[in-house]
């Protein structure tokens, strides 16, 4: 099964770590729990941007090679220990030699405004993760053979992983800083999602027409004085119009086909991410039938889990789907603890 670099680093920071790196820098759970949502992916996308400019290659290649094996099992242990400082200073050195501070504090605050931490408490805990991130990329360069070069391409292939793992919302605190550049548009991704842009060609030359047309209607009223009788009219028949169902998607995966949904993004019809596909299941014609989602929890980590069936999609997009149901609906919904297969 091919790599994803967000999934191994999430295998390694546990809830039981999350919880530890809280107490240890004093913050509250929940936030070091959306920080590292963010930083995460941020991070591997940074060291991304990193290694498509001269001399990046080798630069990460040489702050990997410097880590220990065990480096893994010794950032488990500092956490909430004696060892916690050091090892946040010692992140913070690597990820400013190799990003630069004006990157690093670029990030930090980024982190700092999407997840409500202080920039202290950002910065600290940036520089814990710093190493875990180093030690996962080391793990899997001595696991796979990998020379820099190596390394610097396996990065290269997590450009869509990395962009799916962005929280929504995050990316506008990056833009502008070039940490996304070598990812797949996760800026105009959110934007599709949310709102229109009235900067378009389109809103340029329809809103003067729009504003022309009311002081037209205006003016003719103020010409044109309504009569001062009185006309009875008759009270409006009341109209019921019989609720429908949006039209749903036909939603048609081939065998080769399957693999490649899944982490792909799930979102309500009222806009709202749901979480990501882990789980898909076909007819004999490859016409999915039921869809298994785990909510947008920090990488998957203590996710519900909620069953989809194909009556409850309406739209299939490249980069995921949309439902029928309101978030709300989606939520209420009976949750499946089941592990089911393919």
């Amino acid at each position: 099964m091919p790599t994803n670099l967000v999934s191994s680093i999430g295998k390694v920071l546990t809830p039981d770590l999350l919880a530890r790196m809280a107490s240890g820098l004093g913050i509250d759970r929940a936030i070091v729990e959306k920080a590292s949502s963010a930083s995460v992916p941020a991070l591997l996308a940074a060291l991304t941007s990193l290694v498509a400019k001269p001399g990046g290659v080798a630069k990460l290649g040489d702050a990997v090679a410097q880590q220990q094996p065990s480096i893994l099992t010794s950032i488990a242990n500092a956490i909430g220990g004696a060892g916690q400082q050091d090892l946040i200073n010692s992140g913070l050195n690597t990820l400013s030699s190799l990003l630069g501070g004006s990157t690093l504090s670029a990030l930090t605050s980024a982190v700092s405004r999407f997840s409500g931490a202080s920039e202290g408490g950002a910065n600290s805990l940036l520089g814990a993760l710093g190493p875990l991130v180093m030690g996962v990329l080391g793990q899997q360069q001595r696991a796979s053979g990998l020379d820099a070069s190596g390394l610097a391409e396996l990065l290269q292939s997590q450009k869509d992983n990395i962009a799916r793992a962005l929280p929504s919302g995050f990316a506008k605190y990056l833009s502008g800083t070039g940490i996304l550049d070598r990812v797949t548009g996760p800026i105009a991704k959110e934007k599709t999602m949310s709102e229109p842009d009235y900067s378009s060609s389109l809103w340029s030359w329809a809103l003067p027409l729009l504003g022309a047309i009311a002081i037209g209607a205006l003016a003719w009223y103020l010409l044109h004085p309504s009569p001062t009788e009185t006309i009875a009219t008759a009270p409006p028949t009341k109209v019921e119009t019989a609720a429908q169902t949006p039209a749903r998607a036909a939603f048609v995966v081939k065998e080769d086909e399957a693999k490649g949904w899944i982490g792909r993004p799930v979102f309500s019809s009222d806009h709202k991410k749901i979480g990501e596909i882990v789980e898909i299941k076909r007819a004999p014609d490859n016409t999915v039938t039921d869809v298994y989602v785990d909510t947008s929890t920090f990488l998957g980590i203590g996710a519900n889990r909620y069953h989809l069936t194909a009556e409850q999609i309406q739209e299939v997009k490249p980069d995921g789907l949309v439902l029928t149901l309101k978030e709300s609906e989606v939520t209420s919904a009976p949750q499946t603890g089941e592990t089911q297969k393919q």
